[in-house]
């Protein structure tokens, strides 16, 4: 019986030894998930470190491309859009070291993420992987595996208004109604105006015409915006796109008060 409870003791000053502070890791790691359970993103602040080195999941970002600001931003996008958020059958796993294969301290987690969009009451589940590395309680580097771009667009409204401008340029003039188009007063300022959630352009060549889509919160939002761009905007930009444009104002072309918008 003796030699039995040595074993035992023996066994486990092993695991001990070789948990590499992964037990005490794994709280901070809870302490995150349970900050987007409980809506508090306070609780994500006391979790992570400042220094924190980020690797985002939505499409075209690089591996530690973001940092603490941004990653906090990220967690509040999701705390103050989403409600009843839940990380559902999660599994917690000890990080290895790729060289030596022994436990380094760090957690990995898979699970399920589940949640309501309180602007559409549309519903998410969303399958993640994420990994973390731990340094004196707070989390130091991380990074997220999960469909991020398509679950927004799964909560998104059943109906968007959309509206579609085109341009008919004259030859050669793609590059001066870029140019004002990329400018401060141009499309960005379309997209930080009240109301606009979304705005691309794109040129066609052999049509010679420039396309802008833009999504709106309501079509009188746009009215406003389109009162504003073509009256008050201290710019001028639509009178410095005039002389760009083939028959001049009659070469833009506005389709407003869309219906039967989908998205497959």
């Amino acid at each position: 019986m003796k030699k039995y409870i040595m074993i035992l003791i023996a066994l486990f000053m092993i695991s001990c030894d070789n948990d590499n502070g992964y037990s005490e890791n794994v709280k901070a790691v809870k302490k995150v998930v349970s900050a987007f359970e409980l809506g508090d993103v306070e609780i994500w602040k006391e979790a992570v470190s400042e220094n924190l080195v980020y690797s985002p999941p939505m499409y075209g970002t690089a591996e530690n491309s973001g940092n603490y600001d941004s990653a906090l931003a990220q967690a509040e996008f999701y705390i103050n859009n989403f409600e009843n958020i839940k990380f559902n059958n999660p599994v917690y796993l000890p990080g290895v070291d790729t060289v030596s294969l022994k436990n380094n301290g760090s957690v990995r987690v898979y699970g399920t993420w589940t949640g309501t969009s309180k602007s559409t009451g549309r519903e998410f589940s969303n399958r993640a992987y994420h990994w973390f590395e731990v340094e004196d309680g707070k989390i130091t580097n991380a990074g997220d595996f999960f469909d991020a771009t398509g679950m927004v667009a799964a909560v998104g409204p059943v109906q968007r208004n959309v509206i579609v401008v085109t341009v008919d340029l004259k030859k050669g003039k793609y590059d001066d109604l870029q140019k004002l188009f990329e400018s401060d007063a141009g499309l960005k300022t379309t997209r930080n105006y009240e109301g606009c959630n979304h705005v691309e352009g794109f040129f066609n060549e052999e049509s010679s015409k420039y396309v802008v889509i833009q999504h709106w919160d309501s079509f009188e939002e746009y009215n406003a915006y389109a009162d504003w761009r073509f009256n008050e905007d201290p710019s001028g930009l639509v009178g410095k796109m005039l002389p760009l444009i083939s028959g001049g104002a009659d070469g833009i072309s506005i389709y407003s008060n869309n219906t039967g918008y989908g998205f497959y």
